[in-house]
């Protein structure tokens, strides 16, 4: 697999991923500036991430530079999946060293949304490894509750104050990091959901017809609908090729979501990265995993001794409109994420139901 600790830049023992914490638009701008201005200065390629005030603050100070600049579009950080892909194109394609500045959408997340979006700043470390790629994560200490804060330690392996760069002692190993975020339990399926049981590849047709069958029932997109029907189709081939021969596929419906699970009971998952990494610089096999990822709103791969779980997240209808990071604080209702717990039973990764943990859909 991709070595998570070959050096990307000279004198830096780890690839360049580095987090930013900062308090006001000083202390941002202290870091900030130089990484764009010395990036531009080296003939680097320097892309902009982040929230809109925080892009038009950098735009006024940087001039004329500003021009030289790649700044993204408002809808840049989709899902994680889609997001860790973006930035690792970036990086592959890019002729030498280049600059990322990428400021992760927190507020308004639900626990297990945080969870995701926290695994992602932890496998981008593998998606930049080697590629010459220097990505600044800036994060807003007046904005993020304590456990995101906390939890950046664990998923940068280096730290940035103004100008200063320097390892990060508290750094997980990505794999390991994964490998905590799938230990949260999932929600069981609601008690009404519809089911189809398969054994062979000549009931994959009616596997579909009876998904596309229920996912019109659910008000789903005709895209939306399209996805998912690849979706089963790759998580019934994973079944029936790794899997002993035979599934189940249940789906059923949340107030905003559907959730389509498949499951087998001899395959396994052997690696925590399965599906997170585009398949040319995957450890294992996963082309198929990987396109579940991109094509679903979510998706959660579990493996046990029991088998292997495939649950697939599609929105039923758009997201509402949330709070926008640095613009207002976490609402104290979303579940798992306030109060004074420690770090990783706030977001999930301790092995714990987050609060308010309980069965999805009714």
């Amino acid at each position: 697999m991709t070595d998570p600790r070959a050096p990307a830049r000279p004198g830096f023992h780890r690839p360049a991923h580095h987090l930013l914490l900062y308090g006001g638009d000083p202390q941002f701008l202290a870091a900030a500036l130089p990484f764009a201005r010395e990036g531009l200065a080296a003939g680097e390629p320097v892309f902009i991430a982040t929230t809109a005030r925080n892009a038009r603050l950098l735009q006024r100070h940087l001039g004329r530079q500003a021009r030289q600049v790649d700044f993204a579009p408002p809808d840049w950080h989709r899902t994680p999946p889609q997001s860790l892909l973006a930035y690792h194109d970036r990086a592959h394609t890019a002729v030498g060293p280049s600059r990322v500045l990428g400021e992760t959408p927190w507020l308004g997340l639900t626990s297990a949304e945080a969870r995701e979006w926290s695994r992602f700043e932890a496998l981008l470390t593998l998606a930049l490894a080697a590629t010459g790629a220097w990505h600044l994560c800036p994060y807003d200490t007046r904005t993020l509750p304590a456990s995101i804060l906390k939890t950046a330690h664990l998923t940068h392996p280096g730290l940035t104050s103004g100008v200063t760069h320097r390892p990060n002692p508290a750094h997980l190993d990505p794999e390991d990091f994964s490998a905590a975020c799938d230990s949260v339990p999932l929600p069981e399926p609601s008690a009404g959901a519809a089911e189809f049981r398969f054994d062979g590849l000549d009931q994959l047709a009616a596997m579909r017809a009876f998904t596309r069958r229920e996912a019109r029932a659910a008000g789903l997109p005709r895209s939306a609908v399209e996805n998912l029907l690849i979706c089963v189709d790759e998580a019934a081939a994973n079944a029936l090729r790794h899997g002993g021969g035979t599934g189940r596929c249940r789906i059923w419906t949340t107030p905003t979501d559907l959730l389509c699970e498949v499951t087998d009971t001899h395959g396994t998952l052997n690696s925590a990265l399965a599906g997170y990494l585009p398949p040319a610089t995957a450890p294992l096999d996963g082309r198929g995993l990987w396109i579940i990822r991109q094509l679903s709103d979510a998706a959660d791969m579990r493996s046990s001794d029991d088998g292997t779980i495939i649950r697939i997240r599609m929105r039923r209808m758009p997201p509402p409109e949330g709070p926008r990071l640095g613009e207002q604080p976490l609402p104290e209702e979303v579940a798992g994420l306030g109060g004074e717990a420690e770090t990783l039973g706030e977001i999930g990764l301790d092995g714990a139901p987050p609060r308010g943990h309980g069965g999805e859909g009714r």
